[in-house]
């Protein structure tokens, strides 16, 4: 497994104390090398900034580019912007892009994330963009064109993809924390698409502390069927590692396994697929986590390292509602 990185993603530096740090990349390196994988330094293409405006207004792309002239800078409350932001941010473009030309499976190191950020910035009724700033997946989805697909495994929606691949019959699954428990609270089952892209939009919303049993279920019983009837010829996997039991940011109670089990069931599709880092801000599940998709991907190695979550009745209860309400709108356009 190819590993796209440069040193150039940790010249995104925050201005203060910020969970969005440079430091989760030295710690995705260290999972890099004790799994023994090879590092790719990407290049710069000529077209990355057109790439760029693939899926953004080019008022909000002269907007960013201001903002790295000037900064330190701070787009919102939660998303800043430093002098090396936007050589990272376009640099991952660059490296998604190469990787989609080659048709390989590759995870892109990169930061800053990009999954919230929409075609302006701040998308949807999202009340800020959560430390993303060019939608790196989207690109890579719309670069690529026709059969492309997008699954978004991060624990919370990513609006801002949802939002430029709407009225694309591009495949857009998320699995993702309940939108009324979770920032950016959008991501319902009825968000289905519209126009050419409906029935392209999957939202598959989890309560919190849904663990590794009901999740894998899931899997089973929308994801993988969708995915499998689409059929597509590359798979974008906008990698978050903040589902499991043991991030800071949110509420779910998965472990690795999840993980482990989501990507198995779509290498064995047997088609290229792009692992590009979205959000995951426990440092040791990144680690551990990189180097456990590593040694599945080149080995077919699964090893968590951790005992299966098993979800509590209450819980329980409230996934199976909420299953019902998922079933029913993407039962309209997939065999379930």
């Amino acid at each position: 497994m190819l590993i796209y990185f440069s040193a150039l993603f940790m010249n995104h530096t925050p201005p203060y104390s910020h969970p969005e740090a440079p430091d989760r990349l030295d710690h995705l390196l260290r999972g890099v090398q004790e799994a023994g994988a090879e590092i790719r330094e990407p290049a710069f293409r000529e077209d990355a900034w057109r790439l760029v405006e693939l899926a953004h207004d080019k008022s909000y792309v002269e907007l960013v580019k201001k903002l790295c002239e000037k900064a330190p800078a701070q787009i919102d409350g939660d998303t800043y912007v430093s002098r090396g932001t936007c050589d990272a941010a376009v640099l991952a473009v660059s490296a998604i892009a190469s990787a989609v030309d080659r048709r390989e499976t590759a995870l892109i190191a990169a930061r800053p994330p990009g999954h919230h950020a929409g075609f302006v910035g701040r998308a949807l009724s999202a009340p800020t963009q959560g430390f993303c700033i060019f939608n790196t997946a989207a690109i890579g989805a719309l670069y690529a064109g026709e059969g492309v697909a997008v699954l978004d495994i991060d624990v919370h929606h990513g609006n801002g993809t949802q939002e430029i691949l709407y009225e694309r019959d591009l495949l857009y699954i998320s699995t993702h924390q309940h939108p009324y428990t979770l920032y950016p609270g959008t991501g319902f089952p009825e968000e289905v698409g519209a126009g050419r892209g409906e029935g392209y939009n999957v939202n598959v919303p989890l309560p919190p502390r849904t663990g590794d049993d009901l999740y894998i279920q899931a899997i089973d019983e929308v994801v993988m069927p969708v995915l499998k009837q689409y059929d597509p010829r590359l798979v974008i996997v906008s990698l978050g590692w903040d589902a499991h039991k043991d991030d800071p940011l949110a509420d779910m109670r998965l472990t690795l396994k999840s993980y482990l089990y989501v990507f198995d069931a779509v290498l064995k599709m047997q088609k290229p697929i792009i692992f590009l880092l979205e959000g995951g801000y426990n440092r040791d599940v990144i680690r551990r986590g990189t180097k456990a998709l590593i040694r599945l991907v080149d080995h077919g190695e699964f090893a968590p390292g951790e005992t299966q979550t098993e979800t509590d009745h209450h819980t329980r209860n409230k996934y199976l509602e909420v299953m019902r309400e998922v079933k029913n709108y993407v039962g309209r356009y997939w065999r379930l």
